[in-house]
């Protein structure tokens, strides 16, 4: 006999603390830079905000027997101001759907459900990781020419809006199929572009194209940027591409401008389209080991994976893997281990300090309730139910001269 689940029934799952544990497990292993990077930082507010110091005192020095002590100084401090980004990911359900054969197949639907809404989460967390706030998935190539009123189809460049973010064949590699996304500041009205399909270098979007927009504009996914009372500026996780200025992300970071104080600066070395060698990886590592960072993980894409494990391969260099917190594997050479990320930018070289970077988090990923506890809310006007699984969080960088990044790498 049919079984009528109630929005009671549906509500108590989503609250199992099996499904919210799993939640949490899944993101954090599955998005490596929360598998690799287990600092984090519990803030009560929107934002956390810190003291650096960015000049050294000037109340020291030598002198001479007798003579005046140096003149009272102080180091130059400039506060961090690191802004939670708010991430969310939702899924509806229709009343209809609510009726089941038995109470097994409910469970089974509702769990496909939540599988839909976390993996998408990862999937957002894990791209923004990389970039650098904006969002960018990739840009317009049109010959030079816009793309025209009515247009359902656009090629491809640049993921992460740099040439050296993709291979040449796959430059949609952060496009998937359903997602929305909008072209520079065409979104469509708010209601954003769908993407129908994804081929290695294009894509196809519904509905056509309502506004005219230049050749080689950002493509990003929807809503990238806002100025509100509560969050100005991009609204995406601000990720390794803003450790230093390397993807146009701007001087600033977290508050701090670096063009007034280079200290605050990463280290972004263009390789100039040379293969990586072991004679360049250890040109930016001492470049580190000068400004005051020894390197603890190299996470990579997996091209550039390969073209390291090539280089050990002669040398016989290869010592046995190792497995790193939550599961991946890792090679170690010189003290510095070595894994790989699907959406790392693929002609780049990345050395991180763990110990400087953090996630700041008011909490883990959870479910955004109303006022009487419940997950899931009836969509006014309809026979719908809505459910959100929300995160506020961002990376934070508190050494950026401790992060290298070598990049433009032979594809």
């Amino acid at each position: 006999m049919a079984i009528q689940v109630t929005l009671a029934n549906f509500d108590a799952l989503l609250q199992e603390d099996y499904v919210q544990q799993d939640i949490v497990s899944a993101i954090n292993k599955a998005t490596i830079f929360k598998d690799k990077l287990r600092r984090s930082a519990p803030t009560a507010g929107r934002r956390r905000i810190y003291p650096v110091q960015v000049g050294t005192s000037q109340g020291t020095g030598a002198v001479a027997e007798g003579a005046a002590l140096p003149p009272v100084g102080a180091g130059i401090y400039q506060d961090v101001i690191a802004q939670a980004k708010y991430l969310y990911s939702r899924y509806q359900i229709t009343g209809q759907s609510l009726e089941f054969s038995t109470r097994k197949a409910f469970v089974e639907f509702g769990m496909r459900a939540m599988t839909d809404t976390k993996e998408s989460l990862m999937l957002q967390v894990q791209r923004q990781t990389w970039g650098d706030g904006q969002g960018t998935l990739g840009k317009l190539s049109n010959g030079g020419n816009p793309l025209t009123v009515g247009s359902t189809a656009a090629t491809i460049t640049a993921a992460y809006g740099v040439a050296w973010g993709s291979p040449s064949t796959n430059t949609t590699m952060l496009f998937r199929q359903n997602m929305l996304v909008q072209f520079g500041a065409e979104n469509n009205g708010g209601a954003g572009y769908t993407v129908q399909s994804v081929s290695g270098t294009g894509i196809t979007f519904t509905p056509p194209l309502v506004n005219q927009v230049a050749d080689a504009v950002a493509i990003t996914v929807l809503g990238a940027f806002a100025t509100s009372a509560e969050i100005e500026g991009w609204l995406k996780i601000v990720g390794t591409a803003a450790f230093g200025t390397t993807l146009g992300y701007g001087t600033t970071y977290h508050g701090i401008n670096r063009s007034n104080f280079p200290v605050w600066e990463g280290n972004a070395t263009d390789a100039g389209g040379a293969a990586l060698s072991l004679t360049n990886i250890r040109a930016i590592k001492d470049q580190l080991f000068k400004r005051g960072a020894v390197a603890e993980l190299s996470v990579n894409s997996p091209e550039v994976t390969a073209a390291y494990e090539a280089l050990l391969t002669p040398n016989q260099r290869f010592v046995p893997a190792i497995k790193l917190e939550g599961g991946a594997t890792a090679i170690e050479h010189d003290g510095l281990k070595f894994t790989k990320d699907k959406d790392a930018p693929t002609k780049a070289f990345n050395l991180m300090c763990n110990t400087s970077i953090t996630w700041m988090q008011t909490g883990e990923p959870h479910w955004l309730k109303d006022s009487a506890g419940a997950v899931l809310r009836v969509i006014e006007g309809y026979d719908l139910l809505t459910a959100t699984l929300k995160w506020y969080s961002n990376l934070d960088c508190e050494q950026p001269r401790y992060q290298a990044i070598l990049f433009n790498l032979l594809p």
